[in-house]
């Protein structure tokens, strides 16, 4: 990637100074990431690239993949159709002609035990060997996505993609590639503007051999605002338990006599066990896993706003950031993490600059990762305002050894 010119580093640390929210930054950072990486035209001959799909619109982005990339993802992809896996995309992102390039010359797979049937997600750990694998293999290259497999389930992007997604791959080139190696299906997710979408297509590089290697054909989907549910008729497998549990009901009887019915009533506890072995539990912890994640790369994420404002992270706010906007009327939804030693409650609470403290909601349950409180905007004046979390005793008096997290919000009309 080439830097930008001289003048032009000078006016973004200009307008860096004049950035006050944490929104502002990240908008900032994207603009002066775009105008830093290189221009150049594509090789997207007949004889150089084949288009999977449909031409991609001009506001998205435009995906090159190789051909070795294109086979590292199969065999991860192939090398187990039972859980979802995953890894990331690596190689650079270029411009030209006013459309947005992303070249993917390499995957790395992701090694992590945490994933299943319809789960799959990036620990610390896995993250850290992501990193050591990449500086000893494609050192040159960087992170522009990830990818990750929907063994038998379709290509889509569920609520719980779209969180990994905003949380770790957030400049403009950064793309997801969904694979359902099964169904030899496939199809690229990334940014147009500030919205997850689906991209129609994109070319594979003929780089190895002129005849296309890619063993998936691109599908039409979406970007889904739910997980991932089982059909009715599915049947469900437990990774845990390796239980099977296809849906069933009992025909009615017009009598049924009372041994009959013994029998009956004891198949219903035992179906209501497997129940809770092959269901409750592998969703209880699925959500676990997904909370785990997300914090990781909140804590990430925040390292430059909320963080800074938030040392611990056993309290924290990670949504809304400090220094965002908000117009007056609206609610505001103030998740975030509450898991502090020896605390009765947490209390959420707010004032305009200089006034009274507000209380806005408390808690009186541990939360790794949850809604902390809702404030209505409907009855407070314009202005800036302080929102704190704190852990408290009884009597709601604040730990003295507990640092209070405190963010800053405006309301504007």
């Amino acid at each position: 990637m080439t830097s930008a010119s001289t003048s032009s580093e000078n006016e973004a640390q200009s307008d860096a100074t004049a950035v006050t929210s944490p929104q502002d930054r990240i908008t900032l950072e994207r603009t002066a990431a775009l105008n830093s990486i290189a221009e150049r035209a594509p090789q997207l001959q007949p004889e150089a690239a084949v288009l999977h799909g449909k031409p991609i619109p001009v506001d998205e982005v435009t995906v090159l993949v190789t051909q070795g990339a294109l086979v590292q993802i199969a065999e991860h992809s192939n090398s187990n159709l039972h859980c979802e896996l995953g890894g990331v995309l690596l190689g650079y992102a270029f411009k030209y002609e006013g459309r947005l390039y992303v070249d993917v010359q390499a995957a790395i797979p992701a090694v992590t035990k945490d994933h299943g049937p319809v789960h799959f997600t990036f620990t610390a750990d896995a993250w850290a060997q992501i990193h050591v694998d990449r500086n000893a293999s494609y050192p040159q290259l960087d992170i522009v996505g990830w990818f990750h497999t929907h063994p038998d389930l379709s290509v889509f992007y569920s609520s719980d993609d779209a969180v990994v997604h905003t949380a770790a791959f957030t400049m403009p080139w950064h793309v997801g590639m969904v694979v359902d190696p099964v169904r030899s299906e496939t199809c690229f997710f990334g940014w147009r503007q500030q919205t997850l979408v689906a991209f129609p297509g994109f070319y594979e590089q003929l780089d190895q051999q002129p005849q296309a290697v890619m063993p998936w054909r691109v599908v039409r989907t979406a970007v889904w605002d739910h997980p991932f549910e089982y059909a009715p008729g599915q049947i469900e497998r437990s990774a845990q338990s390796e239980v099977y549990l296809p849906p069933s009901g009992l025909p009615g009887v017009a009598s049924i006599r009372p041994f009959l019915g013994l029998i009956i009533g004891t198949l219903g506890l035992l179906l209501s066990f497997f129940l809770l072995v092959g269901w409750v539990v592998p969703l209880t912890q699925e959500v676990q896993q997904l909370e785990n994640t997300v914090i990781v790369l909140a804590d990430k994420a925040l390292t430059d706003s909320n963080a800074l404002t938030c040392p611990d992270p056993r309290l924290r706010i990670l949504a809304p950031l400090t220094g965002q906007r908000v117009r007056l009327g609206a609610t505001v939804e103030i998740a975030g993490t509450a898991v502090y030693p020896n605390a009765s409650r947490y209390q959420v609470q707010t004032r305009l600059a200089g006034g009274n403290w507000i209380d806005l909601g408390l808690t009186r349950r541990d939360l790794r990762l949850g809604e902390l409180a809702s404030w209505n905007t409907a009855t407070f004046p314009q202005g800036l305002y302080e929102v704190r979390l704190q852990a408290v005793d009884k009597n709601n008096i604040a730990l003295t050894e507990s640092p209070p997290c405190a963010i800053q919000l405006e309301l504007v009309p």
